[in-house]
């Protein structure tokens, strides 16, 4: 069944409020303006062609999530290490759970910067704060069907529909980002992954 159509009776089954803390509405919207107004890059693994269409068409999916209320799920906030999670479980329909991670991470480290031209590396000194958002949505046919996720000061980064995984690479990017996001992600997927084999 293709996922829209899984995600749709909870779309009308569900009021249109939700409450404060679930801000993945709030950073759409956010997200959206800043693409608009960046020059990027966009890897796709199941496009030859991706643009800031196929991406607006793509987040249509999670528009469905952010604008369902979640006064029917059973709310939950946990701490794992320096990430933040708030989760919303389900006990009817296709969804299980829903997943708002909030992190925060401080880079203050030294990289080489090297150069194109016939110039010795030299050493730059980088420090700088990411706060990351990410949004997962398991259901009972797949684990991981929605993962989304953010930066406050860059936007979105990164999403994944089912086996698909689509990234977003800005060509005027947060000092830092490439050193702490490659990590970022390895550390926030198996997170993922083991909240959600908790009963």
């Amino acid at each position: 069944m293709p996922l829209f159509l899984t995600l749709l009776p909870l779309y009308f089954s569900l009021l249109f409020t939700q409450p404060d803390t679930f801000r993945l509405a709030q950073d759409m919207e956010q997200d959206l303006k800043l693409l608009r107004n960046s020059q990027y890059f966009i890897s796709d693994n199941a496009s030859l062609a991706p643009s800031l269409q196929t991406v607006e068409n793509d987040l249509q999916l999670f528009k469905i999530v952010a604008n369902t209320s979640l006064t029917n799920g059973t709310y939950s906030s946990t701490k794992h290490g320096n990430h933040q999670v708030n989760k919303w479980e389900f006990d009817d329909g296709e969804i299980q759970a829903i997943f708002q991670i909030e992190t925060t991470v401080q880079l203050d480290t030294v990289i080489m910067q090297r150069y194109l031209e016939n110039r010795p590396p030299t050493p730059q000194k980088i420090n700088n704060t990411f706060t990351f958002r990410t949004y997962a949505v398991a259901t009972k046919s797949n684990p991981q069907k929605l993962l989304y996720i953010t930066e406050a000061d860059q936007g979105l980064l990164t999403y994944i529909l089912d086996h698909r995984k689509v990234e977003i690479i800005y060509s005027k990017q947060k000092e830092g980002l490439s050193a702490v996001f490659p990590g970022f992600v390895e550390e926030i997927e198996q997170l993922v992954s083991s909240l959600q084999k908790k009963p």
